[in-house]
């Protein structure tokens, strides 16, 4: 049998059981992610959390708002601090019917 068009080489012929190209074409690469879109992707996640006896679910950021707040209000002055600069970059009204809270360093009450 002569070698030509139509006719590869024996050794370079598929095998028996095998038809087609076995490692197929190459997936393209993840595309690379932003930090702060996972930043938003993980603090929208819902989670359940115990409050006063029974599950609550709220998002992450959620979460991580009332732990502070819960931090500045036991004293805690780097967690007070944090909270303010919060408040400052994310201005807004209170929620209605909510609680007013101010936090009040002993400077502040020298005055």
């Amino acid at each position: 049998m002569s070698i030509g068009y139509g006719n590869p080489p024996r050794a370079s012929r598929f095998k028996k059981g095998q038809s087609c190209n076995q490692k197929g074409r190459p997936r393209r690469a993840a595309q690379p992610v932003s930090t702060s879109y996972l930043f938003r992707k993980v603090a929208n996640e819902q989670v359940e959390i115990e409050v006063q006896g029974r599950k609550v679910a709220m998002t992450y950021w959620e979460a991580l708002l009332r732990q502070i707040h819960t931090l500045a209000l036991n004293k805690d002055a780097s967690a007070a601090r944090l909270l303010h600069q919060i408040r400052k970059r994310f201005p807004g009204k209170a929620v209605p019917g909510g609680k007013l809270i101010f936090v009040a360093n002993d400077d502040d009450l020298k005055l």
